[in-house]
């Protein structure tokens, strides 16, 4: 696992419990590059950044296949945690590294990185609800239902966030790109591969059909190909009943006996053409659980409230962001006495009794929280004046009280939720 890398990352990056992003090398935002750059393929637009050479160590160069298997919530902490054949051999074939998720460490913020190859601060999806003042509405950054503002937003998944997904520039490339995800579609340029049967709408995606749908994936693939696979069950489950519960501890090892099924067939059964594979196993973020009780009611403080931007209805800005990364839009071109920059610290001065650290814009962007790359306009505009992170609890408002029942969260700053697991190993070895 790599203890000696863990270590100095937290040295490098570590302030006062917080935990920032290492965007320049271990970064979860650097796997894309590093999973394409071991493809045998020529001409292909392989991105920017990736990881240091050290995650691969010991591995072949060169690959027909690639898998890049993403357990959505599966953090650095809960993989040591948990005692599992597939993550023992994970460990003892292949090679385990710790990276850092992103700012925030969300899945619509890293997901969205990881199939555009964009940091947020130029993809501009800055947290699980989004506010965008070009269309005076907060909503759901992937399932674009509006939550306050104006009552329908007329985009799709990828109207959402700035740039193009990658995929249609590696089909372009001679790359076939599929995901295997519990959704009925996938990003454009990729075939999708569906599973579960659960209820997309509430966020319950079932197991049953991924050892098939993967299969079938890996069966209709042309050489060289590019997988995805998508698990959200364990996030899930700690959402809902934290991680220290019985629920989380049967869907991990339920999560994992799926996955491990689904690899040992795709080995075992001769008729599938598996090829030379490469395997990548990764989180996008970790969790922290919080307790509900000591939960921050913005709506309790009436500096706040009274200072927060207006959509055209009157009513102020309340969700952008999530409970562990709120962005505050403020209403800093007013006139008159307590108006303009002085909001800024007005509304600090007023959570100053919060074990937060409140960033505003400018200190977020003088130290790349979202991101070391140029800023798109959709960043600007929906980049809060302030962004509070907690250090360990939840911040948000009492008129979302679904958001504020979840006992697991992320978004933040802290170890357990920044700190992500990078596995590799060759097919064959599983």
């Amino acid at each position: 696992m790599r203890p000696e890398l863990e270590s100095q990352l937290r040295r490098r990056l570590f302030e006062e419990g917080y935990l920032f992003p290492d965007y320049e090398r271990y970064c979860f935002a650097n796997i894309p590059g590093t999973a394409l750059s071991v493809l045998e393929t020529d001409g292909m637009p392989v991105p920017r950044r990736q990881l240091p050479d050290d995650v691969l160590r010991g591995l072949g160069g060169e690959y027909d296949r690639v898998l890049v298997v993403l357990v959505d919530g599966f953090g650095l902490r809960f993989w040591n945690r948990h005692d599992h054949p597939l993550l023992e051999r994970l460990e003892t074939d292949g090679t385990v590294s710790p990276l850092t998720s992103i700012y925030p460490s969300e899945t619509a913020a890293a997901v969205t990185t990881f199939h555009t190859g964009r940091l947020p601060a130029s993809h501009g999806v800055l947290g699980w609800d989004v506010y965008d003042p070009a269309d005076d509405a907060s909503y759901e950054a992937f399932t674009v239902d509006a939550k306050a503002g104006a009552e329908s937003i007329d985009h799709g998944l990828q109207d959402v966030f700035e740039g193009d997904p990658i995929y249609p520039d590696l089909k372009a490339a001679g790359i076939d790109c599929r995901h295997v995800v519990p959704f009925p579609e996938t990003y454009d340029g990729a075939a999708v591969h569906s599973y579960g049967g659960g209820d997309a709408a509430a966020r319950k995606h079932g197991l049953e059909g991924f050892e098939s749908a993967l299969w079938a994936a890996f069966d209709a693939a042309t050489d060289p190909s590019y997988l995805f696979a998508y698990l959200p069950q364990i996030d899930t489950a700690a959402h809902a009943a934290g991680t220290d519960s019985k629920a989380y501890r049967d869907t991990v090892t339920e999560t994992l006996d799926t996955l491990e099924r689904a690899l040992t067939g795709l080995v075992a059964d001769e008729t599938t053409a598996a090829g030379d594979t490469l395997v990548l196993v990764t989180a996008d973020h970790g969790h922290v659980d919080t307790d509900p009780d000591r939960t921050v009611d913005l709506e309790t403080y009436d500096t706040v409230m009274a200072t927060l931007e207006r959509y055209a209805d009157g009513e102020p800005v309340r969700y952008a962001g999530s409970p562990r990364n709120v962005h505050l839009h403020l209403r800093t071109d007013d006139e008159g006495p307590g108006a303009g920059a002085d909001v800024l610290e007005t509304v600090r001065s007023a959570l100053a009794d919060l074990d937060a650290r409140v960033f505003t814009a400018d200190e977020a962007r003088d130290r790349d929280l979202f991101g070391d790359c140029e800023e798109s306009e959709t960043f600007r505009r929906r980049l809060g004046d302030l962004v509070v992170c907690h250090r360990e609890q939840a911040v948000w408002y009492g008129s979302d009280p679904a958001t504020l029942e979840l006992i697991g969260m992320h978004g933040g700053l802290h170890p357990d939720e920044m700190l992500v697991p990078f596995g590799a190993i060759d097919l064959e070895l599983l």
